[in-house]
C-alpha cells in the first residue's frame, strides 16, 4: 500500500513569499548559513499528520473540510525573527506572526478538534505560529548566523490574508521535498478552492 505524507497547512500568498524570499537573501548575505526553505514551499504547519494511506488522508481532508467551515478569513501580519531550540542555538530558524497570531492558534485548534473526532490520534505539542525560513547546515556556523539573526530579529514583513487550508502531500527526495495540494479548503465556504 502507498503512504502519503500529510500535513495541513496555511500557505502564504505570493507577496509574502517574496518578502520572505528578499529576507533569506539579505540573512545569506549578512552570514547566515541555512538550508534555506524555497520561497514556494514557506507555510505555517498547522498539524503534520504523518504517513498515511489513501482512505486516512481522504479523512484528513474531511476533516480539514469541517473545521474551517464556520472560520472566516482573517489578517496576519508576519515578522520578527526565531529560532527552535532558541537564537543562541539555531538549529530551525523561522518567521512569526505580529499580528493575528491568536486567530491562526483557533484555526489550528479547530483543525485539531475535526482530526481527534475523525479518530486521528491527538498531537501533543502546542501549536506555534511559526513560518520555517532554513535549517542549520553546521553548529560550527552558529557565531555568524547568530550575529545575523539578531541583526534582523525586529523584521517586519507585512500583512497577508489567511483564506484557505491545505491539505498537502510531501515527498522527500534528494534535492529536497516536493509538495502536492491534496485539497485546498476555503474559509467559511470562500472561493479560490482547488484541488488535486
Amino acid at each position: 500500500m502507498t503512504l502519503h505524507r500529510t500535513f495541513v497547512a496555511v500557505e502564504l500568498g505570493e507577496r509574502m513569499r517574496a518578502g520572505i524570499a528578499r529576507l533569506q537573501e539579505e540573512l545569506r548575505a549578512a552570514g547566515a548559513r541555512l538550508r534555506w526553505v524555497r520561497p514556494d514551499h514557506l507555510h505555517f504547519t498547522l498539524r503534520f499528520l504523518g504517513e498515511l494511506p489513501p482512505a486516512q488522508v481522504a479523512r484528513a481532508v474531511v476533516a480539514t473540510r469541517d473545521a474551517v467551515a464556520t472560520i472566516a478569513p482573517f489578517a496576519l501580519t508576519l515578522g520578527g525573527l526565531g529560532a527552535f531550540p532558541s537564537l543562541e542555538r539555531p538549529q530551525v530558524v523561522w518567521v512569526g506572526t505580529i499580528a493575528g497570531a491568536d486567530a491562526l492558534v483557533a484555526l489550528a485548534r479547530a483543525v485539531n478538534e475535526a482530526l481527534a473526532r475523525a479518530k486521528f490520534p491527538a498531537d501533543g505539542r502546542p501549536f506555534r505560529p511559526h513560518v520555517t525560513l532554513g535549517r542549520a547546515r553546521d553548529d560550527r556556523q552558529w557565531g555568524e548566523l547568530v550575529r545575523a539573526l539578531h541583526r534582523y530579529r525586529d523584521v517586519i514583513l507585512g500583512d497577508d490574508q489567511v483564506i484557505a487550508v491545505t491539505v498537502m502531500e510531501s515527498r522527500l527526495l534528494p534535492d529536497g521535498p516536493v509538495y502536492t495540494v491534496r485539497e485546498q479548503v476555503p474559509l467559511s465556504h470562500g472561493l479560490n478552492a482547488r484541488s488535486k
